[in-house]
């Protein structure tokens, strides 16, 4: 009987971390120069990636793309992007990498739409035409 109670005792707590590493771990993934990546417009080029599939599922991209690709490609995500007023800031993919994650890039002419909850998750999207580069960030926290 004691022995099968330690056996109990060890399943759980390898159970206990294992979801702790699924949840909570850092299954962090960065990509740079890519042509294509799926989810994201045919037309976007020079993309660069974060993801953690993690509890977060945090996304962050960056890519170059024409204004009316974006605005097209927004608006299949329903999207409303709205001009932006004064300035808006958006998550960069190499900022995360770099664990500078608040190191936000500033907008002052482009597109912005962001629908997000109490708890930070949720998608924010951002063109900017100075760069011609659409930047989209999603966190299902």
């Amino acid at each position: 009987m004691k022995r099968f109670v330690i056996v109990c005792f060890c399943f759980i707590a390898v159970g206990f971390l294992a979801l702790g590493w699924v949840m909570f771990g850092d299954r962090s993934s960065f990509q740079t120069g890519l042509d294509r990546y799926e989810g994201l417009p045919q037309t976007a080029s020079d993309i660069t990636i974060y993801e953690n599939k993690n509890m977060s599922g945090i996304f962050i991209a960056d890519f170059k793309i024409a204004e009316h690709d974006f605005v097209s490609f927004a608006a299949t995500q329903h999207w409303s992007l709205e001009p932006i007023s004064g300035s808006a800031s958006v998550f960069q993919a190499k900022a995360f990498r770099e664990g500078r994650s608040n190191d936000k890039k500033e907008i002052i002419d482009g597109l912005y739409y962001s629908k997000r909850a109490a708890n930070g998750g949720g998608v924010a999207a951002a063109y900017d035409r100075k760069d011609g580069r659409g930047y989209i960030d999603s966190s299902s926290r």
